[in-house]
């Protein structure tokens, strides 16, 4: 995806998302950004690319 930001924000969002049903482990938005980098720069250096599935609709 273009925009590394919003790639970065839609995994932090869903690792805080899945974390707010696990009241034994929790995570902070903090740390969820971190981790979101690493998983993107992760899949990066794997040689995988994450796209809009409808190009026509992706944010510009």
């Amino acid at each position: 995806m273009d925009d590394l930001h919003q790639v970065n924000t839609i995994i932090a969002t869903t690792i805080c998302a899945f974390f707010k049903g696990h009241p034994d482990a929790q995570i902070g938005t903090e740390e969820a950004k971190l981790l979101a980098k690493q998983i993107a720069q992760a899949l990066e250096e794997a040689g995988l690319q994450i796209a809009a599935a409808n190009p026509e609709n992706a944010p510009r």
